[in-house]
């Protein structure tokens, strides 16, 4: 079981582009979109950037390189569908069946929904159940600066299926309409009662493709 079994912060966002600022569209991604997150991993003490491209847009899937210096291998590539639903984690190569359903667009205050899927990678499989809302519009700063954002929240469990036990997660998300991203996200696991992941990442810069 690798330790960062599952993180969606910067590995579910692979897309990036304009959208309507009330959130009502789903971002369109374009070739050659560039986000630079400030990543913190608290439990590691570590700190690092990752740089996410975006390599290809077709008819199904959005796929984008996610580069880490002080990774071995530093690039993997991330796939999203058009929804926005992760297949493969950027962050840790990890594949998802079916995808991880992270947003349900429009994105509506109240709006509630779940996602279960199993994941694979690493030499290790999970199945986790996931439940996510919409909780609020707020503002954030980051170090890109300051954004109108919807606030997403997820809580659940993953459970081993090549490993015992059983880790609880919770992570938030804030979705900025104006850059067609997250912007903020913090992910949290535990095991055993105690603290194991938390991950705070940032978005430091963002460029669109022309």
């Amino acid at each position: 079981m690798v330790k960062h079994l599952w993180w969606m912060g910067v590995g579910l966002v692979s897309a990036g582009a304009w959208a309507q600022a009330d959130g009502a569209s789903r971002p369109v991604a374009k070739v050659g979109d560039v986000a630079v997150y400030a990543v913190e991993q608290r439990t590691d003490k570590r700190m690092f950037d990752e740089t996410v491209t975006v390599m290809s847009v077709d008819q199904v899937h959005i796929k984008s390189i996610h580069l880490r210096p002080n990774r071995n291998p530093p690039e993997i590539e991330g796939v999203v569908t058009l929804d926005w639903a992760t297949v493969v984690s950027g962050a840790s190569g990890t594949r998802f069946d079916p995808p991880i359903a992270g947003f349900k667009f429009p994105l509506v205050v109240g709006d509630s929904w779940k996602s279960s899927f199993v994941g694979e990678g690493n030499n290790s499989k999970s199945k986790t159940d996931l439940e996510f809302k919409v909780v609020a519009r707020e503002k954030v700063n980051t170090p890109a600066g300051e954004f109108d954002t919807f606030r997403i929240e997820s809580n659940g469990w993953i459970n081993g299926v090549s490993w015992s036990g059983t880790i609880r997660m919770s992570d938030v998300r804030w979705y900025a309409p104006s850059v067609g991203r997250v912007v903020r996200s913090e992910y949290k696991d535990f095991r055993g009662g105690q603290l194991w992941t938390n991950t705070v990442s940032e978005l430091k810069s963002f460029k669109p493709a022309p």
